[in-house]
């Protein structure tokens, strides 16, 4: 009761005005409930035998249940299996979220390129998965709403680049496009990715991203901007990485003359201990992706390069995904949290990825 008390009042703080919105304002609600009653729930999920994607599953492989008790299963929509026509449009489309810190801290130019969303994203893909641009620094941009119009993508990725701002309320920015993305309505499964040093500038609890993504059934999928450049520092001031203490000057010998001394050692450890903290914060931020059903990723270097691959893992993920959708069998005169969780019916088929969502009706 205390757990859906906690998550029933994230509901609550969330559902305030979203912090400077504009470029495509989002259409104001009341509240930010998941409100099932008649309506179709999708769960998305993946299954996976040795690493490789287990494809061209159907209702027989899956079972569903609420709050412990089974359901039945409306329909499952996924890969194909081998040799089955590829591509085709779901009933279910997919919205891939691009969230990008515009910090003027964080923003890296050219970093995203159209041309490489256009290649890994759009191109062989099914036409139903579609991309939504969004930015923030202190205050968050709708730049596109989710579209395949290449213009419009080329469009929103340039006026990320000319955004520069101050300020970067990260968790905050994530509650709120993963908010804008789910009052718009529909069933559609969504994946968030998150291009972020994850210094916010407020002291919001990341507890409350990871349940709102997890209610929303949104994978968040943190980019660690800057990483590099803090392994730099501190390697460059502590030799390799961790701060040594100096050898004892012999007689006559300055300390400054001692390979690995410093004139300022209780400098250097404030420094080192200031590195390390911002190091656990970046943690704290890429804890969210496994978190929320997603996954993080930080390159040891940051080139355009290595987003396009992180780009196609993101496809790879689009491409493999399965859901499941089913109708909830009551509906509760008050407003109830419930679990949703999807089960393999042959555990013998693969390893399950997700398929746990947390709904109210």
């Amino acid at each position: 009761m205390k757990a859906a008390a906690q998550i029933l009042a994230v509901f609550i703080v969330v559902s305030a005005p979203a912090f400077g919105q504009d470029t495509e304002a989002p259409v104001e609600d009341s509240g930010f409930v998941i409100r099932t009653e008649s309506n179709l729930v999708v769960v998305p999920l993946h299954v996976y035998h040795k690493k490789q994607s287990v494809d061209g599953l159907g209702k027989e492989a899956f079972e569903l249940y609420e709050d412990g008790v089974k359901q039945q299963i409306a329909f499952v929509e996924g890969p194909a299996a081998e040799g089955a026509p590829q591509g085709a449009a779901r009933s279910v489309p997919t919205e891939i979220i691009f969230l990008i810190d515009f910090s003027l801290s964080v923003m890296m130019r050219n970093l995203l390129d159209f041309t490489s969303i256009r290649s890994t994203l759009l191109e062989g893909l099914r036409k139903d998965v579609m991309i939504s641009v969004y930015g923030f620094a202190d205050s968050l941009k709708r730049f596109t709403g989710p579209t395949r119009d290449f213009a419009k993508l080329k469009r929103a990725i340039e006026l990320t680049y000319e955004s520069e701002a101050l300020g970067s309320r990260v968790y905050e920015a994530i509650i709120q496009t993963a908010r804008d993305a789910a009052n718009r309505g529909g069933n559609v499964s969504r994946m968030m990715l998150v291009f972020s040093d994850g210094f916010s500038t407020t002291g919001l609890d990341p507890e409350i991203v990871v349940q709102v993504a997890n209610a929303l059934a949104i994978p968040i999928y943190p980019v660690i901007l800057g990483h590099d450049e803090l392994t730099r520092r501190y390697s460059e001031g502590g030799g390799g990485g961790a701060w040594r203490q100096p050898r004892q000057p012999t007689p006559g010998q300055r300390r400054s003359q001692i390979p690995g001394g410093t004139r300022n050692p209780a400098g250097q450890l404030r420094r080192q201990s200031n590195i390390r903290h911002q190091e656990s914060r970046q943690a704290i931020f890429a804890e969210i992706g496994p978190r929320t059903g997603g996954q993080s990723f930080d390159p040891t270097v940051l080139n355009n390069m290595v987003v396009r691959k992180i780009l196609g893992s993101l496809a790879d993920l689009a491409a493999t995904e399965y859901i499941v959708g089913y109708y909830p069998s009551s509906v509760d005169e008050e407003l109830t949290l419930h679990q949703a969780e999807v089960r393999l019916v042959d555990e013998a088929v693969g390893q399950l990825y997700g398929g746990q969502r947390t709904i109210v009706h």
